[in-house]
């Protein structure tokens, strides 16, 4: 595992370092280094997106899952298009693919100003949720927050709730599977009504309940974080 992970760690420094010279050249060939120094950064956290641009700090992120499997005949191209958004962001405080100065920016260095994320394509990782009433399993690209319960059965109790499952779970027999396979959620209340929010993951900052008072934060009213439930 710490040799995995060592090799990975290898890939992404070898990965951040073309992409910076690759920016100092492009910069150089296409901007008579006008374009200021910026953040890079390689990402192995991007599924659907190729890379983007952010404008404070001025940056740019690339995925390494792209890079491993289409190299940099194809993200180059990515590349450009992101340095486009930075250029035309930092000079004339365009954001978004119509800008006038943006498109440009992309005809002078040869790259179209659509985005490539539909055209290409990597494995994505799912989450597995599994219901202990009917066993049905669903899948999904972005892990489920608030408490799901399965379409397939009636009513919202503790058996029809969708449960985290791995990929062993998903294929185990019914029976076994209600026996070893308990839902973990976290159950929030509300301290002056008591209202109650069941979630997969916790929060990260406080809340107020969405009842009491729906519109601003409010500490007379917070959801407070009564028991995990297992």
């Amino acid at each position: 595992m710490e040799n995995d992970n060592d090799a990975k760690m290898q890939n992404l420094n070898e990965y951040l370092l073309d992409t910076r010279e690759r920016f100092c050249a492009i910069n150089s060939d296409y901007f008579d280094n006008e374009i200021p120094d910026i953040m890079v950064r390689i990402s192995d956290r991007l599924y659907s997106r190729i890379g983007y641009a952010h404008s404070n700090p001025l940056g740019i992120v690339l995925s390494s899952r792209y890079l491993e499997k289409y190299g940099w005949e194809t993200l180059d191209e990515v590349l450009k298009h992101e340095i486009a958004h930075i250029y035309a962001y930092h000079f004339y405080g365009e954001r978004g693919h119509r800008g006038e100065n943006f498109r440009e920016a992309c005809k002078k260095m040869g790259v179209s100003p659509s985005a490539r994320t539909n055209d290409l394509y990597v494995e994505r990782e799912k989450w597995h949720y599994r219901c202990r009433n009917c066993g049905q399993t669903i899948s999904t690209y972005r892990p489920l927050r608030s408490v799901e319960y399965c379409d397939s059965c009636d009513g919202t109790s503790d058996e029809t709730m969708l449960i985290k499952v791995n990929k062993d779970q998903i294929d185990m027999p019914l029976n076994e599977f209600r026996k070893k396979v308990r839902p973990k959620i976290n159950v929030y209340r509300c301290i002056k009504c008591g209202r109650e929010v069941r979630r997969y993951k916790r929060w990260t900052e406080k809340h107020s309940c969405a009842v009491c008072n729906p519109d601003d934060f409010d500490n007379t009213c917070l959801m407070e974080l009564v028991r995990n439930k297992a």
